[in-house]
């Protein structure tokens, strides 16, 4: 049965806004918390009740909302040049992560033990990073052509950042994931564009920030 447009919508946001904090982290080296608690801890949601629930409600996906409702439309940013080609290339990847067994294992398990230390530590302390980045690393960071990230040298020789980049591009692939789940597909963005614009907006709407 198809999924209700605004839970495709809000998967396809999940994975907008794991794209902007990568882009946001990956040129100046910080980005908003409030979403970075969301698309991390998205992780680990694997028996969430519902969409919503998996990124903690509408309010954490107000900059995936705001910044999707954007690339539907027609104002866009100079940023927005990257962070469409990161959302394009996790739409992609997610197909080939799962039709491997030996990947999807890679991600389970690191799922189940991220699960744990998230309850210990936290979605952000550097431990909990750490292993969802040798999680991507291992999983879709094993897949061909990789995710290439650009932005400031300086960000991404840091080592904190470079698990944090790769921790929200997990995440990413999560969102991505429950993009297809959701009935999501090329298609959809080829031919419901403007359908998956109103809703965009109308949830961003909903989600009280940015609007």
């Amino acid at each position: 049965m198809t999924r209700p447009l605004a839970d495709r919508v809000l998967a396809l946001a999940g994975v907008v806004q794991a794209a902007t904090l990568v882009n946001d982290v990956a040129t100046a080296g910080r980005t908003d918390e409030i979403s970075i608690h969301a698309t991390i801890t998205s992780i680990i949601k694997s028996e969430a009740a519902d969409v919503p629930e998996v990124f903690g409600g509408l309010h954490g996906l107000g900059c995936g909302l705001q910044t999707l409702a954007r690339l539907l439309g027609q104002e866009h940013r100079p940023a927005d040049v990257a962070v469409l080609r990161y959302t394009l290339s996790l739409l992609q990847l997610q197909g080939k992560v799962m039709r491997r067994r030996a990947l999807k294992e890679v991600l389970e398990g690191g799922v189940r033990r991220a699960q744990n230390q998230i309850r210990h530590f936290g979605p952000t302390h550097t431990n909990v990073l750490a292993g969802l980045a040798d999680t991507y690393l291992h999983s879709a960071g094993a897949v061909q052509p990789r995710i290439m990230v650009t932005g400031d040298a300086a960000h991404l020789q840091n080592q904190k950042v470079i698990n944090l980049v790769r921790s929200l591009l997990l995440g990413g692939l999560r969102a991505a994931v429950l993009w297809r789940q959701c009935g999501g597909s090329r298609w959809a963005l080829l031919f419901m564009r403007a359908s998956l614009h109103r809703e965009a907006q109308r949830l961003l709407r909903e989600s009280g920030r940015y609007a």
